[in-house]
């Protein structure tokens, strides 16, 4: 299996081919190599999973092929926590501002 379908499988949602290959990319893979479980393990992978489920957690809900792909809000929040969860393990600034938390109302 390669890298670009191990994180398509991560959804049946129709994620795209150029999707893939922009995130694939972005951390230093390539979307044919293989995913070995080395690769699997690796930061690099790591971090495209995270942003496949950022992605997924943002996609639009979509018919296609008489098929409908719907996501309700708490399997985006998953996503999301999945997401951060994993880059935080990487130590990644997930972009989230929830880790400031409330700083007091003279700020």
């Amino acid at each position: 299996m390669t890298v670009a379908r191990s994180l398509k499988s991560l959804s049946a949602y129709p994620i795209p081919s150029t999707t893939v290959q922009d995130i694939v990319e972005a951390v230093g893979l390539t979307v044919s190599e293989e995913a070995t479980p080395e690769v699997r393990l690796s930061a690099a992978f790591r971090k495209a999973q995270a942003l496949t489920l950022k992605y997924l957690s943002t996609a639009p809900n979509v018919s296609q092929g008489g098929q409908s792909y719907n996501f309700s809000e708490k399997e985006r929040r998953w996503m999301r926590s999945q997401a951060d969860d994993i880059l935080d393990d990487l130590g990644e600034l997930s972009g989230s501002n929830d880790e400031y938390g409330y700083q007091g109302e003279d700020l």
